[in-house]
């Protein structure tokens, strides 16, 4: 599995409120990018309080994670949180996202090898451990080679990734951390998680 994780909190700070994990079970692979609201201890307890919660349940689909990571954070801050499912064999992911995490996909254009196109997906309103009225999925397949990648609030929105070179785009650890290090809000925590689809 090529998966690779960069962070840092802000001002380095010994504590840090965004984290992101990542699993595999059977066929299924999990991708998880959590804020936790402000800064510090507090942040950060929340979002490993959400990461745990995860890692403990991964038995369950999409709605149930969030509701029990709802509960869980209840006494907490509360978190921003985007969660990806992947069932490896059909190359297919669902993601649902609350609040403001990044979640897109980087694949590339149809007869134009050289090229790339992104794909932003969209979130719900609320705060996991305060509340959200609705929790909508979106379902896309992927391609061999796609990267999929999940980032907080800490990291801008609109990054121009297809304007990387393939060396780059071609290491997940090379390309999270300059992602980090290129579209990085110097006023916040970050992190960044990339998963490169594989298979046949």
């Amino acid at each position: 599995m090529q998966v690779a994780i960069a962070k840092q909190p802000l001002n380095n700070a010994p504590h840090c409120g965004d984290e992101c994990a990542y699993w595999q079970t059977g066929d299924k692979i999990f991708l998880c990018v959590v804020d936790g609201l402000g800064h510090g201890p507090a942040a950060q307890k929340a979002a490993r309080t959400a990461v745990d919660y995860i890692a403990h349940h991964l038995f369950e689909g999409l709605p149930d994670l969030f509701s029990g990571c709802n509960v869980a954070l209840l006494h907490t801050r509360g978190v921003a949180m985007g969660l990806a499912i992947i069932e490896q064999k059909i190359r297919y992911l669902t993601y649902a996202g609350v609040g403001n995490p990044r979640a897109i996909i980087l694949r590339a254009r149809q007869n134009d090898p050289a090229g790339r196109q992104m794909l932003h997906l969209p979130n719900n309103y609320g705060i996991v451990g305060a509340g959200y009225k609705t929790l909508s999925t979106e379902s896309v397949t992927l391609n061999r080679g796609d990267l999929v990648i999940l980032a907080t609030d800490g990291v801008a929105g609109m990054m121009d990734l297809p304007g990387y070179d393939a060396a780059i785009l071609s290491d997940v650890r090379w390309l999270s951390e300059k992602i980090l290090r290129d579209w990085r809000n110097l006023k916040d925590d970050a992190a960044v998680l990339v998963f490169k689809v594989e298979g046949a």
